[in-house]
């Protein structure tokens, strides 16, 4: 048997789907790729091949649903790569739409900038130049 193969989804718990599509699909630019209505109101963004970011408010999460009624954590963090020397791209485009930016700060592996989404979930969006593989 292989390892694992790569992650597959993420679901962060929100408070408002419509809010949060704002902020996925309308800055950063990740398709959408399931909506789902009441009683379940849920929606899904594509993150990159194969990857899926869900996005639910609690009361759609709870016993009897797929992923055992799991709720997700008080503190999230999660980082996209971004191309190669988008960086004030990126921050330009998150400042006009009103976020708050941190960055850009460089690292050993790279250069990336921080942004609070509508829930507060930090976002990180990353120039990676450390091998993934």
């Amino acid at each position: 048997m292989r390892g694992v193969l790569g992650l597959l989804e993420l679901v962060l718990e929100v408070e408002d789907v419509d809010r949060s599509l704002d902020f996925y699909r309308g800055v950063l630019g990740m398709p959408e790729l399931v909506r789902w209505g009441e009683p379940r109101p849920a929606a899904w963004v594509r993150m990159g091949p194969d990857q899926a970011l869900g996005l639910w408010p609690a009361r759609t999460g709870g016993p009897g649903v797929a992923n055992g009624g799991a709720r997700g954590g008080a503190h999230v963090h999660l980082a996209f790569r971004i191309e190669e020397g988008s960086i004030e791209v990126w921050a330009e485009r998150l400042r006009r739409a009103g976020y708050a930016v941190e960055g850009p700060l460089a690292s050993e592996v790279g250069v990336a900038i921080f942004v609070a989404d509508p829930d507060g979930h930090v976002v990180e969006l990353e120039e990676w130049h450390a091998p993934t593989s």
